[in-house]
């Protein structure tokens, strides 16, 4: 079903937009995005599809969050994913029961997204009734957390562990990740319909991250699976070249801290203890030097975390990589938020760092079908020119390569 859901997305963004920068040159001319709205379809093979992703898939899609393929009516309940958003506005916690896996809330934010990007080109009234009322149940989950916070996975099953605490594993929960693909359908819903109320809980729960992460003395905390920090940038430009859509919500609003967050979340990477050592102790001895929270003993310091590894692009700074390393997915969306980011500021860093990890997975590690991710242990990358017939190649990476390729 990810794989469905991040496909759809894919395709439901129709324009692209090229980094066609030398190296070291710096522009001072703004950059120009074409408008989805402004966009038109007409071919033969396109746009019959993308009428039936509007209609057929997009209700299919969400009939499958809601569990309409189960028959029988107790087990539909219990793997409903929006009863996930239920059980958190009722106030319960720690139940150990949520439907689906911790990255769900950020499935159904995938799907929103989406569908916001359809709504803008085939308007559908019965659609927009429809995603309308699922946010309806995403606003009152948030209003339990006087924070903003919302992660139904860690609220019902590890309250104890949110944001990774306390031995917690992030990059298993998704805490950072499905924040900031919320953040991302609010920016999205809202230029499809100009409705405030998914931007309302996007901005919000934007707005509590900014003062909790970030250089010291806020949290130390990063993406242990990358996407947020574009959102954060589309987010900042939202208001940036709109101020006038500040003053639709109900409290303060400064962009520039959107922006400031996600370049802390791409140039804190490798700024860790150090430890656990992933690939050397293997994923059950890491895990558990993180389950009992060695990662806060005194020679580490107080603001410490664990590393995430090669997996999560957090051993080095990804500014000293030499090559595209670890989760194929995580990759690609790191390498896209760089690239926007290098759209914002101009940097050589960015940019070169960008096109560095473009060129070594473009021209050392894509397979002839553009499949990326040639290793099923951990979906990574393998090394340089491995190139296998059985390779996993998984779909999500290969939508993470056209979000990279669309930067």
């Amino acid at each position: 079903m990810r794989n469905t859901i991040r496909f759809f997305i894919l395709i439901a963004t129709c324009f692209s937009f090229s980094l066609s920068m030398s190296a070291q040159e710096v522009v001072d001319d703004p950059i120009l995005f074409q408008e989805l709205k402004d966009v038109k379809i007409t071919d033969e093979f396109w746009l019959p599809k993308l009428k039936q992703w509007s209609t057929t898939t997009a209700n299919d899609v969400l009939d499958k969050f809601e569990a309409k393929h189960i028959k029988n009516s107790e087990e539909a309940l219990r793997e409903n994913v929006f009863v996930n958003f239920d059980d958190v506005a009722k106030g319960k916690t720690n139940t150990g029961h949520h439907a689906g896996l911790p990255w769900f809330d950020g499935l159904v934010y995938e799907s929103i997204r989406g569908i916001s990007d359809l709504l803008l080109l085939y308007p559908d009234k019965e659609l927009e009734k429809r995603i309308d009322g699922y946010i309806d149940r995403i606003y009152a989950a948030q209003q339990v957390d006087p924070d903003g916070y919302i992660n139904t996975y860690t609220q019902l099953v590890e309250p104890t562990h949110r944001w990774g605490d306390n031995g917690g594993m992030l990059r298993f929960q998704h805490d950072v990740y499905n924040a900031g693909v919320l953040v991302e359908a609010g920016v999205h819903y809202y230029k499809a319909t100009g409705k405030t109320r998914l931007l309302e809980i996007a901005t919000r729960f934007a707005n509590y991250m900014c003062t909790l992460m970030g250089p010291a003395p806020k949290r130390n905390i990063i993406p242990a699976h990358s996407g947020p920090e574009e959102a954060l940038i589309k987010l900042y430009w939202l208001y940036k070249n709109d101020p006038s859509i500040k003053q639709k919500l109900p409290f303060k609003i400064d962009e520039h801290k959107y922006y400031d967050l996600a370049i802390f979340w791409i140039e804190n990477r490798g700024n860790n203890s150090k430890y656990p050592l992933w690939l050397s102790w293997g994923n059950e001895k890491a895990e558990q030097w993180i389950k009992d929270v060695k990662y806060k003993e005194a020679p580490f310091g107080k603001n410490s975390r664990p590393s995430w590894g090669d997996y999560a692009q957090d051993s080095i700074s990804v500014f000293n990589q030499t090559s595209i390393e670890g989760h194929a997915v995580r990759a690609t969306l790191l390498g896209t938020a760089i690239t926007t980011a290098a759209l914002e500021n101009r940097s050589s860093k960015y940019i070169n760092t960008a096109r560095l990890l473009w060129d070594n997975m473009d021209g050392r590690k894509m397979f002839i079908t553009g499949g990326v991710g040639a290793i099923h242990h951990d979906e990574k990358f393998g090394p340089d020119y491995y190139l296998p017939t059985d390779a996993y190649l998984e779909t999500c990476a290969a939508v993470g390569v056209g979000f990279l390729a669309n930067a």
